[in-house]
């Protein structure tokens, strides 16, 4: 039988519709992916998957550790290829929060301020406005009201999508600060380590940086899969971050994610019974404050975003100057006393030219900020919180810190020296992990496919600065317990010799290594099935400052 054309034309449709679907339902999530976000019309349970620890695997790559002694010296000064400045006052969106000081102290407050470091060396007029809610801050700035507003790097992840999705463009162009203990999880004294908020009830704020870094770290732990997702559907969700700390101040919960003041406020309130768990004390690289510009001021006047830019650097030089000066001139813009102040400053670290320089990768090596950002796009669009897909770098503008290069070329990153210690009864391991690390039988020798568990230790030592890791080597029982011992002592100096080779910036001394042999088992030794689980590498994230 001979077929017409449109014969010939129907089969063809029929056949491609049929591939298409095979595609589609066997392949679709990989299509699904390359082609967008998910969809507004994603089911439920798309909309609010656990997190795994592999939506953090971006950041394994992250560098390490700040390199001590080192700085901005490697950028090279470039200049701006456009002119152009403002006529009116710089509009600045912050909230209350101290992190913002640099930018109020160069201002002298609010206000545009002619007397001002800004108004006299820049010619700037720069207005600071209050906008505590999120939303209202990011409406404001999408309608023009405001030029620059504050975020958080994980926050903004999820705010770039949505200026996106309306075909609005904007770029973070500085690192304002790190938490260095101003975010942490408040909890019963008798939770001692992340694994330990199994079954227990936590307060938290939905889709914030309080949430970002309990996701975190319960990817980190040493919890299996199910119970990390049991964790999360038992979380308790706040209007916000104080509200999360009032519930556990009226002992409704167990645990509570917040921020300064209020998480030292919620451990007083309970006094002997409750304590910080672990806070970005600890996890040092999580949470990290940025000043985002819209595209049309960097279009229109480039050279205002620089000279702000360089006021407020000169802001963070003038507190280092005169501290109780700034913090009055801060608390009288913020309406907080001194005290309070001085003890949000003391839970963050101001970042200074040399830290952005790294931040953004302008040092070489890859940048934190794209680390950080891209990990919380993935997670956020695994909640179903965001829907068009957006990268890092198309998300950040680092002309204006090249710009200032010349005059920071002496400038070093400066953090804490960090060393293991002799281990004590009073330590407590924020995190622990039993990892299986294989080895050639009856040698130190590292197998190949172990290589992987090791890598994420290096993820581990990047977020974590402010600690040393514990790694501690356990074998069965087979053999003499003398040999056993040595054994487990070179097993575990391996792990760290490895870590250390694949990730160079990471300081030989946070390391301690420990060899147990056969004295710490956890299951008989009389089966191999038990001995297999003696045969064993503890990892126990330690908080240096303990």
């Amino acid at each position: 039988m001979k077929l017409t054309p449109f014969g010939k034309l129907f089969i063809t449709i029929v056949i491609l519709g049929v591939l298409g679907y095979g595609v589609w339902h066997y392949k679709g999530d990989a299509i699904r992916k390359w082609a967008g976000a998910e969809k507004k019309g994603a089911t439920a349970a798309a909309k609010d998957a656990a997190v795994a620890t592999a939506d953090f695997d971006a950041l394994k790559g992250a560098p390490p550790d700040a390199e001590r002694g080192k700085g901005a010296e490697g950028v090279a000064a470039t200049a701006l290829t456009a002119s152009g400045k403002l006529d009116r006052p710089l509009v600045v969106a912050i909230n209350t929060w101290a992190g913002h000081a640099p930018g109020i102290v160069a201002n002298g407050g609010m206000e545009p301020n002619k007397a001002s470091r800004y108004g006299k060396k820049y010619g700037l007029d720069v207005k600071f406005v209050l906008l505590e809610d999120p939303a209202a801050k990011l409406a404001a700035f999408r309608k023009g009201d405001v030029d620059i507003m504050w975020n958080t790097v994980d926050n903004w992840a999820r705010e770039a999508s949505i200026l996106a999705e309306q075909g609005q463009s904007a770029k973070s162009f500085l690192l304002q600060d790190w938490s260095r203990g101003g975010d942490g999880i408040v909890s019963l004294a008798s939770i001692k380590s992340v694994e330990d908020l199994k079954g227990k009830k936590i307060a938290c704020t939905q889709f914030t940086p309080s949430h970002f870094l309990l996701l975190y770290l319960l990817a980190q732990s040493g919890l299996t899969p199910e119970e990390r997702s049991g964790i999360e559907k038992a979380i308790v969700f706040t209007q916000d971050a104080p509200a999360a700390a009032a519930m556990f101040k009226a002992k409704q919960v167990d645990a509570a994610v917040t921020w300064e003041p209020d998480l030292s406020a919620s451990v007083e309130a309970r006094a002997d019974e409750a304590h910080v768990l672990v806070s970005t004390a600890a996890a040092t690289n999580i949470i990290a404050d940025t000043l985002c510009a819209r595209q049309d001021l960097i279009d229109k006047a480039p050279e205002a975003v620089r000279d702000f830019l360089h006021g407020w650097f000169d802001g963070i030089e003038m507190i280092k100057a005169d501290p109780a000066g700034s913090y009055a001139v801060v608390g009288n813009a913020l309406k907080l006393d001194g005290d309070t102040v001085s003890g949000m400053l003391s839970g963050l670290k101001l970042t200074p030219y040399a830290d952005n320089a790294q931040f953004y990768g302008l040092t070489g090596g890859k940048a934190h900020y794209e680390t950080l950002f891209n990990t919380a796009f993935v997670i956020w669009r695994k909640k179903g919180l965001v829907t068009r897909v957006v990268d890092a770098k198309d998300w950040a503008d680092t002309r204006f810190l090249a710009a200032l290069a010349g005059g920071y070329q002496e400038q070093k990153v400066e953090e804490p020296k960090i060393a293991a210690k002799a281990p004590s009864v009073k330590d407590r391991a924020i995190i622990n992990k039993q990892i299986q690390i294989h080895f050639t039988p009856g040698s130190d020798e590292i197998m190949q496919g172990s290589y992987f568990v090791l890598d994420s230790l290096g993820e581990t030592m990047t977020a974590f600065g402010n600690t040393y890791l514990r790694v501690e080597g356990n074998t069965d029982a087979v053999g003499k317990a003398q040999m056993n011992l040595q054994l487990s002592e070179r097993r575990a100096l391996a792990v760290k010799n490895y870590i250390l080779e694949s990730f160079p910036n990471i300081q030989a001394a946070r390391f301690q290594t420990i060899g147990h042999g056969s004295a710490n088992p956890v299951a008989p030794n009389t089966t191999e099935a038990g001995r297999q689980l003696n045969r064993r590498t503890d990892i126990k994230v330690v908080l240096a400052t303990e």
